[in-house]
């Protein structure tokens, strides 16, 4: 039993090893380019520090000419179930001439309303916000401009809850992963997951895409040698850095006890 049960999350963390970037302390990382792809030409550029969310509009005034507009957007505590909130004050700025002497007293910042991120996935969000009394709701999605490169060898840890029929509990194992990332982006992650000693060896497969800076594998498939073991696994919110790999999973796999499922999970490693 609980050599199945190490098996199971090892393959989950394979998928999930996918890629493990650094997620943002207090929610899913926010950080990136996001727009509406009918809308080429606007924009919003999101960085997230811990529970703040530093917001630039790219946007057009009555005239057509460019102007901007930013916002310092907190956290909001009581947000709706499957909903992530964070709302600031919206400003406008001028300043001195781009091709001149820099002269910071020459900025002016004028407060021109609110503006709400309200985020119904990692991947998308709606963004609500108002200039001097106009109101605007915007349905917006990360911009992707590359695909990332997981592939390697990576070296870490992973855990999450576990259900094996009537037995939950939250597990953690160590990892070592070994990523094949081809040119058409399927994916094959050979994971090693060690608990009380014993190495249990599995491979994970799947297809990878990407929103923005994250990465997905979904309907992964796992299977482990030496163990009956087989199922399907989520990764997503994958995030790669020069140092290594973070990500989140889910997954289901069956086994000769029963259905197992691994849920709230989080792997990552330090690149070999």
């Amino acid at each position: 039993m609980k050599l199945l049960r190490e098996v199971m999350v090892v393959l989950l963390a394979t998928a999930m090893l996918a890629c493990g970037g650094a997620m943002a302390s207090s929610t899913t990382n926010y950080s990136d380019q996001w727009w509406i792809p009918a809308e080429d030409g606007w924009g919003a550029s999101v960085l997230q520090q811990h529970d703040v969310l530093f917001i630039d509009l790219f946007v057009y005034d009555a005239n057509s000419s460019p102007t901007w507009f930013t916002a310092a957007a907190f956290l909001q505590a009581g947000s709706p179930a499957g909903h992530t909130v964070f709302s600031g004050d919206l400003y406008r700025t001028t300043g001195p001439y781009f091709g001149g002497a820099f002269n910071p007293a020459d900025v002016r910042r004028n407060r021109v309303g609110t503006l709400t991120f309200d985020a119904n996935s990692a991947t998308t969000a709606v963004m609500t916000y108002t200039v001097d009394g106009t109101p605007v709701v915007k349905n917006v999605t990360r911009q992707l401009w590359r695909y990332e490169n997981i592939g390697g060898i990576y070296i870490g840890g992973m855990t999450s809850d576990e259900r094996c029929g009537a037995t939950s509990e939250r597990t953690s194992d160590n990892v070592r992963m070994d990523i094949v990332h081809r040119a058409d982006n399927v994916i094959s992650i050979a994971l090693e997951v060690t608990s009380d000693d014993v190495v249990v060896p599995c491979t994970i497969t799947g297809t990878y895409g990407q929103s923005g800076h994250l990465g997905h594998i979904l309907n992964g498939t796992m299977q482990c040698t030496g163990v009956t073991l087989t199922g399907t696994m989520n990764i997503f919110e994958i995030e790669r850095s020069v140092a290594g790999l973070m990500a989140r999973f889910d997954a289901t796999a069956q086994t000769p006890a029963g259905l197992c499922t691994l849920t709230n999970g989080s792997i990552g490693g330090v690149r070999r």
